[in-house]
């Protein structure tokens, strides 16, 4: 009776894990292989402090105009968001409309700015570069290097390549003038070679991000699928007496796929399963946020007709402030200015209002007073924290040379499982932790890179085991891709 149930089991089992290895097998061998690439390098981004770089220091005294003066001039009454910024030889502030467009207007006397063209851009390029530029193109749309979410730049861009050793290009934005990205020839290189193949991310498709998104989800899903079958196929197809020719009943590439598949085919159905839900399918992750949360703090709403003009904020001589922009926090109105080092402080955006010292960090008591007005939950725990925990910790951003999220944070715990991580300067949420999403983060980040605190990653044991399970799950796929290329050979010749 059991031999005759597997043998039915394996009528059927066996051509579904062919057909969805012949769909699926080259796929995941891509994924496995950029993967392995992703380890060391990522998508080209650009931090704050390196934005921060490519402008000029403000002089407060030159910005005497309040924001609301300008917004009339460019007919904008609500931005969606507003910041201040010199990225030429006068400041500027630059006003997104609801339909994700930006303007902007000279910030000394609120007159529209004309857009930069491409002699200015050509300019400001040479300037910042000390270099001679290549040539000019003007993207009106993003480019594989701009597609990315995490990369903010106001179109359209122009893309200036500089004719230096390192192949730098430089993106700056017409509407507002600044440049807001670089990359350089090894970061393209190589992320092509990792984030472009292992996110499915070529540019016509990436901006389709509905599309986008539901290829990745049903590939992944298919991917598990072919994963889980084989694992389940190769168990069965175990010889127990192996004193018959070993484990495997197979011969030449079928062998090598089959001993590869029992020893690495739990692994490839996981690390698959938990690129899927990277995705959020279903959203199944946010389903218990709760936004209410966080209306009390920090977040970049503009409240422009709340603001006077920046020129009376007192601000450090030492590292003042390249950027400001409108921040509201505990339902006040602030500027937030960011210094060329990254650091952000919180500054009145109308006389006579109580605001924090612009020298220090908001205090405690304040951060947990709104909180405690959110009509959310209850709190039942709040206090500084100098480390990064299970939760809020710098992950891959620090194992491929980058800066993990902001030390020290205010942490809010509420009864209902949800931990906020605050920034102190600004009353930002810097991070919303929900029971659903940290399940997620084990299972996401867990089994997808192996980000368990007993295996220690980013050390030399971690770098090690995880390269060895990516190369069995390579070789896997590998084999897999040849037997379907034998297979449809085959096919074709019949």
């Amino acid at each position: 009776m059991a031999s005759r149930l597997k043998k039915r089991i394996l009528r059927w089992l066996i051509p579904v894990h062919r057909y969805l290895g012949l769909t699926m097998s080259l796929i995941l061998l891509l994924w496995f292989a950029s993967g392995i690439v992703m380890m060391f390098e990522g998508y080209p981004r650009t931090t704050d402090q390196e934005r921060m770089a490519w402008l000029e220091p403000l002089d407060s005294g030159q910005l005497e105009v309040a924001p609301s003066r300008a917004l009339a001039k460019l007919d904008l009454d609500d931005p969606e968001g507003l910041r201040i910024n010199q990225p030429g030889e006068r400041p500027r502030l630059h006003a997104m409309d609801s339909d994700g467009q930006w303007h902007s207007a000279f910030a000394d006397t609120g007159e529209p700015a004309p857009p930069l063209n491409r002699a200015q851009a050509t300019e400001r390029a040479e300037v910042l570069s000390g270099t001679e530029v290549a040539s000019v193109t003007l993207l009106e749309g993003p480019d594989q290097w701009t597609v990315n979410s995490h990369v903010k730049a106001p179109a359209p861009l122009w893309r200036v390549a500089l004719a230096d050793e390192a192949g730098t290009q430089l993106y700056l934005s017409r509407p507002t003038g600044e440049v807001v990205h670089s990359t350089t020839s090894h970061e393209r290189v190589w992320g092509y070679a990792g984030p472009v193949i292992h996110w499915i991310y070529p540019t016509q498709l990436r901006e389709l991000t509905g599309i986008w998104r539901q290829v990745v989800l049903w590939l992944a899903g298919i991917g598990t699928l072919a994963c889980l079958s084989g694992v389940v196929l190769g168990l069965m197809l175990m010889r127990r007496n192996k004193r018959r020719g070993g484990v495997s009943p197979f011969r030449g590439w079928f062998r090598w796929h089959h001993y590869l598949g029992l020893v690495f085919g739990a692994l490839a159905t996981t690390w698959v399963f938990s690129g899927l839900l990277s995705m959020g399918p279903f959203h199944w992750n946010s389903a218990d946020r709760e936004p209410a949360l966080t209306e009390h703090l920090g977040r970049n709403s503009p409240g422009a007709h709340q603001a006077s003009s920046p020129s009376a904020i007192d601000t450090p001589a030492e590292h003042g402030p390249h950027e400001l922009q409108l921040h509201r926090f505990n339902g006040r109105t602030y500027y937030r200015s960011m210094a060329d080092d990254g650091t952000e402080r919180l500054h009145a955006a109308r006389p006579g209002h109580d605001s924090p010292a612009a020298d220090g960090p908001l205090p405690a008591e304040a951060v947990r007073t709104a909180l405690e007005r959110a009509e959310a939950g209850t709190l039942t725990a709040f206090r500084e924290q100098t480390a990064y925990d299970s939760y809020y910790y710098a992950g891959r951003s620090g194992r491929i040379g980058r800066d993990g999220p902001p030390l020290p944070v205010y942490r809010a715990d509420y009864d209902s499982g949800i931990r906020l991580y605050i920034d102190p300067d600004t009353g930002s949420v810097l991070q919303h932790s929900t029971p659903l999403s940290q399940l997620n983060r084990w299972l996401y980040n867990g089994l997808h890179s192996l980000d368990f605190p007993l295996l220690n990653p980013g050390s030399w044991f971690w770098y090690g085991l995880v390269i060895a399970l990516m190369s069995g799950g390579t070789g896997l796929c590998l084999t897999g891709t040849w037997l379907s290329i034998r297979y449809l050979r085959r096919r074709r010749k019949a």
